[in-house]
């Protein structure tokens, strides 16, 4: 199972060891893996959002600049999908919130039952919600949809990005696609050293090449196709057990 991916960001250490306890006991009781990520100023979180993706941040409003609405408002300037739950002792900032979309408003002291139960209510709102990702092109952001990508090809230090509807380049190199499409829980497998393959796109494979959907084909290196074809089996057989 796919695990929910929750930075949290708050200046006081309790208020963060205290999350995450209660984040842990949730994840326990549901049987959901989490991995939390803590962060103690809005300035650290956002450099980690550079190049990790979160499914959920539990924000803090009333911290040192950058406090947490502005974090908030940085995060929706490209990002749209990210859950944001404010965790504050303040009810002035409600409005604000709704502005730059936030799911949840916990007032401080937090209780538990409330936490759990904001965290119950994402988990249903994101398994009924597409999917998406955020990329740097040389033209500017691009979203694409999770459930579109097939493959990644690589030319040196930048990619390209296909999906079922388009292809467009990426300014990361194979390495890094591969990392923070793993981290978005994508099964990706290195088929050859300039190619990843998605293997839930996976429909047949062989041994010089991967058949994806929408008929696109993608190279199978020799030393790669007996660990490829592992892979597709483990994939398809977990997917069928669930």
């Amino acid at each position: 199972m796919e695990p929910l991916r929750i930075a949290l960001c708050d200046d006081e250490q309790a208020m963060r060891e205290l999350l995450e306890k209660y984040i842990g006991e949730w994840a326990v009781l549901r049987n959901h893996p989490a991995a939390v990520s803590s962060f103690c100023s809005g300035g650290e979180l956002l450099r980690a959002l550079d190049g990790k993706p979160f499914d959920l941040v539990v924000l803090d409003i009333q911290m040192q600049e950058p406090d947490g609405m502005h974090v908030a408002r940085t995060i929706r300037e490209t990002d749209c999908q990210t859950g944001i739950l404010f965790v504050t002792g303040y009810e002035d900032y409600l409005a604000e919130g709704y502005e730059v979309e936030a799911f949840r408003y916990l007032l401080k002291p937090l209780k538990k039952e409330k936490l759990q139960e904001a965290l119950d209510s994402f988990l249903v709102r994101r398994r009924k919600q597409p999917r998406f990702w955020t990329l740097k092109t040389p033209y500017g952001q691009k979203r694409v949809s999770l459930s579109e990508i097939l493959y990644v090809e690589s030319f040196g230090h930048t990619c390209r990005l296909y999906t079922l509807e388009e292809s467009f380049p990426v300014k990361a190199g194979i390495t890094e696609m591969e990392q923070q499409m793993q981290a978005l829980g994508l099964a990706m497998f290195r088929t050859h050293r300039s190619y990843l393959v998605n293997l839930a796109q996976v429909t047949a494979v062989g041994r010089e090449q991967v058949s994806l959907c929408g008929e696109v084909n993608a190279p199978v290196s020799r030393t790669r196709y007996q660990a490829l074809n592992q892979a597709f089996i483990r994939y398809f057989r977990r997917d069928a057990q669930i």
